[in-house]
């Protein structure tokens, strides 16, 4: 039988990720912030788990649009930072103890359960 290809970004169904009060569920596509939905969209929730299966290591925004969006960077293209705007509003904003999306300026972004301040 032939098998499928499943890509680098697409979650292998059952590989949930916890890190913290963070609940990545790929099952059911969906991040679950101290047990409440985050109610992602299919792509933030691609981006998110991408940069979980990371945790700690700086993603340029090259290779975030690479995996998740399947196309290279053309000239200013802000498609990475406004998505990760969105998952800073509903995953750190959310979460009580820690924040989880970090940019390193003129790099990129990583995932990474740090204590809010």
């Amino acid at each position: 039988a032939a098998r499928r290809g499943v890509s680098e970004a697409e979650p292998r169904r059952g590989d949930a990720i916890v890190i913290e009060e963070l609940r990545l569920d790929p099952d059911n596509v969906q991040a679950f912030v101290n047990g409440e939905s985050a109610e992602l969209t299919p792509t933030e929730f691609r981006l998110v788990y991408t940069l979980a299966r990371e945790q700690g290591r700086v993603l340029t925004r090259d290779e975030l649009l690479q995996r998740v969006w399947g196309r290279r960077a053309s000239h200013r293209d802000r498609t990475v930072d406004v998505f990760v705007r969105k998952l800073r509003e509903k995953i750190d904003r959310q979460a009580p103890r820690h924040t989880f999306i970090h940019t390193r300026y003129g790099v990129g972004y990583k995932l990474e359960a740090l204590p809010k301040t």
